[in-house]
């Protein structure tokens, strides 16, 4: 197809895909441009239109093509939903040259979707366009050749005794051979794993990876006995050939076996608990691609797929027993830093969406971790009070020795008119750019369709060091971006000459003209650096950025005692987890258990500075706090690992979260009010600011320690 337009190129995609920008520094899978196969997300204002095959004509009165559009399966059929995720493929796409970017290829295939509404959909004219956004490609070795999303799973076997609830983990590293699993005839509890970067077998119930039954993974264990490593082999989820999946599950323990274990395995110690036989299991394993940018981008189609599935599945689980659906409560241990913030994300509207409509059906909810960041500087908030000579600057602090891309986001307050708006970046001293950049908030006119954004290149002595881009996320909310690349050379494709960011410090700026709007009443700026981890197991080689407050004129400031000091522009109150926003979203935070103290990592929802007796709250907050840390030096939580037998410590919110969605789903299978498990917390001191840091920090709830009988 002649025509090259980047319609759908939002930030991220533009520079993790673009070749000569963050593609040598992205996932070997996008590095290497393996796959034509790719993850999506369909995102509407309205309800999507069923298009399972695009269809397409290339040039008026050609022959109608095909490209394979496929949807995971999707609960309820996906009536009533804004954001879908989806798949696709262009069978043509081996004919192509090979000269054709992955940029261009992504582009002329999304452009076929909106063909293939104005061609085939009589009733598009006045449909709003939905807007897509490219996720992390698909293994071709992964792609079911056979996919009927309706299909039976093969070997599935109804238990004996209908269960009373259901308990899902969505996770990396899921260990489904553990006998910590077993019910108490020996089989397992998992009814259904849906391993999504595992080799498809053939056929297939699941449109990319393996999904094993009950029956399956039973059948496995009667032929490999206790040899749980040889389970793994055989079922394919151990896998040195496919980077997606890898060796992760010949590790000791890993973060999805100790959520998992936690959630729904038998407890350590001497606490003594009901039989679980009556609670059910539905577990994920997430592609490795997940951990490896933790920055957020491109995860969205397989978490969304993996919530579609566990709703989906605990459907079927229900009518095989011919009976309603199930109380059902999934963990999803996860989060990035950036993002919105305000529950208005593509992730947070398809989980307030699933959660609402299943609700009304059965007691349904989804478990998260308020994120671990509170101490790591990756948040700032701008009141209007911080404007100064009609602009605000930020420090960024980029490590050095960082082998990952890094990326830092403002986000202006809903409903402000960017116009007369303009974004800066200066780099650390010593370093000039080829070109001063500025942009103005505003789109580009070259982007007719999407969402009104504009981009510029950030250059060093010609090489692209960075990006720097604006755009209105969602036609709904303003944010100026940027986007850097590792801080050490790094070898390069096609012997390339290395590209790097500097180290040191850099500033963004945002400027208005004096004629420009002021910030709303009640509004005010946010900036997230994103996260950027060093999994263990993937060593990325990623160091975190961090925001610094540049000084300002020195002013007396009154000595004021503990709790009744303003909160600084950087701050940790406002670095909940990114993806934990929906309303309906249950937020997990740590507590220390032997002192009962917020963990000091322990993330928070936003504050802002008043002029009343206390700070005011904007955003979702924490709704529980669970232990994520046994003593201040005993840090972490204790579980088992892989392996039957093994043991596991996890430091953080995640190994807090599973503790409340077991005693949730233990609640509900006994028919009892699920927070009935819970202790409710009383903030009462003197300081009122005090009680407001520490509901912050700890929520409305309190879950008990679940190792109290040791």
């Amino acid at each position: 197809m002649a025509r090259r337009i980047r319609q759908y190129t939002g930030p991220y995609e533009r520079w993790v895909f673009g070749k000569n920008l963050g593609r040598p520094f992205s996932f070997p899978a996008i590095r290497n441009w393996s796959s034509r196969y790719f993850a999506a997300l369909m995102d509407s204002q309205t309800a999507l239109p069923d298009v399972s095959t695009v269809k397409f004509r290339a040039e008026p009165g050609a022959p109608v093509e095909r490209v394979d559009i496929r949807y995971p399966p999707l609960w309820n059929d996906g009536q009533g939903l804004s954001v879908r995720p989806f798949c696709f493929y262009d069978p043509a796409a081996e004919e192509e040259p090979a000269s054709m970017s992955i940029e261009d290829w992504i582009d002329m295939l999304l452009e076929l979707l909106d063909q293939n509404i104005d061609n085939f959909d009589a009733s598009s004219d006045n449909r709003p366009r939905p807007r897509y956004r490219i996720n992390f490609p698909i293994n071709p070795a992964t792609w079911t050749q056979d996919y009927d999303p309706a299909g039976p799973v093969g070997d599935f076997a109804p238990q004996v005794t209908p269960p009373k609830a259901i308990i899902a983990v969505i996770d990396d590293g899921i260990p489904f051979a553990n006998r910590t699993y077993l019910n108490s005839a020996g089989k397992t509890r998992i009814s259904n794993c849906w391993l999504q970067s595992a080799r498809s077998p053939g056929p297939g119930a699941v449109p990319f990876g393996r999904e094993l039954s009950n029956g399956e993974i039973d059948a496995l264990r009667a032929e490999h006995g206790r040899d749980e490593k040889a389970i793994y082999y055989a079922a394919g989820a151990i896998d040195a050939d496919l980077p997606e999946m890898g060796n992760y599950l010949l590790r000791e323990t890993t973060h999805g076996a100790h959520i998992l274990s936690t959630a729904a395995g038998k407890t350590l110690g001497k606490t003594q608990e009901p039989s679980q036989d009556d609670i059910e299991i539905i577990a994920v394993q997430l592609p490795n691609t997940i951990a490896w940018d933790t920055s957020g981008f491109g995860k969205e189609m397989y978490m969304l797929s993996a919530l579609h599935y566990v709703f989906e599945r605990a459907k079927r689980i229900a009518e095989a027993h011919e009976i309603a659906e199930l109380p059902l409560v999934v963990n999803f241990s996860y989060g990035w830093s950036g993002g919105r913030h305000d529950g208005q994300s593509e992730m947070d509207t398809a989980m307030q969406e699933l959660l609402e409509s299943r609700r009304t059906l059965a007691p349904t909810y989804l478990v998260m971790p308020s994120g671990n960041t509170y101490l790591d500087k990756m948040h700032a908030n701008f009141q209007e009070s911080e404007f100064a000579n009609d602009e605000i600057s930020i420090g960024w602090q980029v490590q050095p020795d960082d082998r990952t891309s890094s990326y830092v986001e403002m986000w202006l307050p809903e409903g402000l008119d960017p116009d007369g708006y303009t974004f800066e970046v200066t780099p650390p001293r010593g370093v000039t750019f080829d070109a001063t950049p500025s942009l103005a908030l505003r789109g580009a006119p070259r982007f007719p369709r999407g969402d009104p954004r504009n981009f510029v290149n950030l250059r060093v002595g010609g090489a692209a060091v960075g990006q720097l881009s604006v755009d209105k996320n969602r036609g709904t909310r303003w944010r100026a971006m940027v986007a850097l690349a590792p801080s050490m050379p790094l070898k390069m494709p096609n012997d390339d000459p290395p590209r790097w960011a500097a180290s040191g410090r850099w500033t963004l700026t945002l400027k208005r003209t004096a004629a420009a709007d002021r910030l709303p009443e009640g509004g005010y700026i946010n900036v997230w650096a994103q996260r950027d981890d060093d999994p263990s197991e993937l060593r990325t080689g990623g160091r975190q950025s961090y925001l610094v407050e540049l000084d300002k004129a020195p002013t007396q400031k009154p000595a004021l005692p503990e709790y009744k000091q303003p909160l600084s522009l950087v701050r940790g109150f406002g670095s909940m987890n990114g993806v934990a926003n929906a309303e309906l979203v249950t937020r997990v935070a740590g507590y220390i258990q032997s002192t009962g103290q917020p963990a000091p990592y322990s993330s928070a929802g936003g504050l802002l500075n008043t002029n009343g007796p206390a700070p005011e709250i904007w955003g979702q907050h924490v709704d529980i706090c669970a232990v994520s840390d046994r003593s201040p030096v005993l840090p972490g939580t204790v579980a088992q690992g892989v392996y039957s037998g093994a043991r596991s410590i996890l430091i953080g919110t995640s190994g807090a979260a599973p503790q409340v969605a077991r005693s949730i789903v233990r609640a509900l299978a006994d028919g009892l009010d699920p927070m009935s498990g819970m202790a409710t917390q009383v903030y009462n001191y003197e300081n009122p600011i005090k009680n407001v840091h520490l509901k912050a920090r700890l929520g409305t709830y309190k879950s008990p320690p679940l190792w109290a009988g040791e």
